[in-house]
């Protein structure tokens, strides 16, 4: 079989392992599908960054072992490769995840007012804490279902971790075209972000576990919690 017949291209982009093609400057020249995805939690120009400091000396390629993560995104590791001064090309490598049964019984959920639960979260830690909150939230956004208490102590657990900052941001939106996959079903996003210049994080393992238990994604940094609450109707 003649080998040119191969649309090579058509592999790569449907590949699962992020591909980014960067010229000499840092543009990006071309990317495949799963890089895209990796670009709405990572920054292009750092990933070039990343590329140069571990490309090989010479033409070829080089992997590194290296955990990397953005957001619920991880990597082992990560190859670059270059054959030509024009372009340098980077491909992370996923971590595997294992198999991670979530049951769900939205029966045993009550329907609940998000903006409520977290305003009434926010005016608690208001009394306890005078620190600077700016929060921007849809307020027309319907009920979902959920555990109440439960909910309402990660809430409490996330902003006491807030409570040194000189000023916090909170948003609470919709997210477009994500989904989380519970038993099979997948359900929108509802995402819960609150950032400022620093935070307390001793307790994140906590709060990550209170928010697993709900069937939430937490993903903790220095600086930022951000919550990814399935929108279970």
């Amino acid at each position: 079989m003649n080998t040119t017949s191969i649309d090579f291209r058509f592999l790569l982009d449907c590949d699962t392992s992020p591909l980014i093609i960067f010229d000499h400057k840092g543009h990006i020249l071309w990317l495949n599908e799963a890089a895209e995805i990796l670009l709405g939690y990572a920054d292009h120009r750092e990933l070039f960054e990343m590329a140069l400091a571990h490309a090989p000396r010479d033409f070829g390629h080089q992997t590194t072992l290296r955990e990397l993560h953005y957001r619920q995104l991880s990597f082992y590791a990560f190859q670059v490769a270059y054959n030509s001064e024009e372009w340098i090309a980077l491909r992370l490598f996923y971590r595997p995840k294992a198999k991670e049964e979530r049951h769900l019984d939205p029966d045993k959920l009550l329907p609940t007012d998000v903006n409520l639960l977290l305003e009434a979260a926010i005016g608690m830690f208001r009394m306890q804490h005078d620190r600077p909150l700016r929060l921007l939230a849809d307020q027309d956004l319907p009920e979902l279902r959920i555990d109440q208490n439960s909910f309402s102590k990660l809430l409490r657990k996330v902003l006491e971790s807030f409570r040194e900052a000189e000023e916090i941001r909170a948003s609470l939106k919709m997210t477009i075209g994500e989904f989380i996959r519970i038993e099979g079903k997948r359900y929108p996003i509802l995402r819960l972000k609150l950032e400022a210049d620093r935070r307390i994080t001793r307790e994140d393992t906590t709060i990550e576990e209170l928010a697993n238990s709900l069937q939430i994604l937490a993903f903790c940094e220095p600086d930022s919690v951000v919550l990814d609450i399935p929108f279970i109707r």
